[in-house]
């Protein structure tokens, strides 16, 4: 039998209707550009950001390691966010960075246009200088009577110690961190695993009450310097998003796209990365 193996050749989207993705997460960081962060700037961000009519004061805590070795500096950073009434959506905006989260991703195009409008807007306010990263990032999650059958959903190489052990033994805890080299420029991090109720392997990562299956995916580039254009930087996590459905469906099975499908008759192009 001739094992799959992934490529970026277009992919033909299949509409999930309940697919298994519990968080969307786009950042764009910069160059410092404190005048995002003023007063005024939060009032025009507002008046461009009408969906998000929630607005907060707060905090980031940026971690950076040091040319010394050993040394680790902290910082805390002042945030702007905007949200929506229900919370499903946030918008983040710091000096050095621009971001949009969701809990409740619809389609690519909604969330890829949302992110236009969060790019422009800010670049309206005060034009960051120079890109110093792009970030696209996924994450799905199996549990319950999914988790069960994850020998039916999942490719061999994403399920890790699934299912490899003794009758009288339990993996709680078995995860994979894989880098993919897109490009000179971008790469494709795959962290996928076993996780006991409440565990994580990082923050941004939702805790589960019950014992789960996560596959994380983040496309990203690894050299910046380029200028803040929200039509290239549309451009770019649009592409970056079909990296990582091209990789959703190298992961996931025929049965996977059966069991989350839509049902006959559904607008194409739903819940899929």
């Amino acid at each position: 039998m001739t094992e799959s193996v992934f490529t970026l050749d277009p992919v033909p989207e299949i509409h999930l209707a309940c697919a298994p993705l519990v968080k969307v997460l786009m950042q764009v960081q910069f160059s410092r550009t404190p005048e995002l962060i003023s007063d005024h700037a939060e009032r025009r961000l507002a008046e461009r950001l009408r969906r998000y009519p929630v607005r907060r004061h707060g905090t980031t805590l940026d971690v950076s390691v040091g040319l010394v070795p050993g040394l680790v500096q902290r910082a805390e950073t002042p945030v702007r966010v905007f949200t929506e009434p229900t919370g499903a959506w946030q918008v983040s905006v710091t000096e050095t960075s621009v971001a949009l989260e969701t809990a409740t991703y619809d389609t690519r195009d909604d969330f890829c246009q949302r992110a236009r409008e969060v790019l422009d807007a800010a670049a309206s306010v005060a034009l960051p200088p120079i890109v110093d990263r792009v970030g696209l990032r996924y994450v799905d999650r199996l549990q319950g009577e999914a988790l069960a059958r994850l020998h039916d959903y999942i490719e061999p190489p994403l399920r890790v110690l699934h299912g490899m052990v003794g009758a009288d033994l339990e993996v709680e805890h078995s995860v994979s961190d894989t880098l993919i080299r897109l490009a000179d420029d971008e790469r494709l991090r795959v962290r996928s695993g076993l996780l006991p109720p409440g565990g994580s392997f990082d923050p941004v990562l939702p805790l589960a009450s019950e014992p789960s299956w996560v596959l994380d995916l983040d496309v990203f580039t690894v050299r910046g310097g380029f200028p803040f254009d929200p039509e290239r930087l549309d451009e770019r996590l649009r592409r970056y998003a079909a990296h990582m459905y091209a990789f959703f469906r190298f992961a996931t099975t025929d049965a996977f796209q059966e069991d989350f499908k839509a049902p006959a008759g559904a607008p194409s192009g739903g819940r899929l990365p």
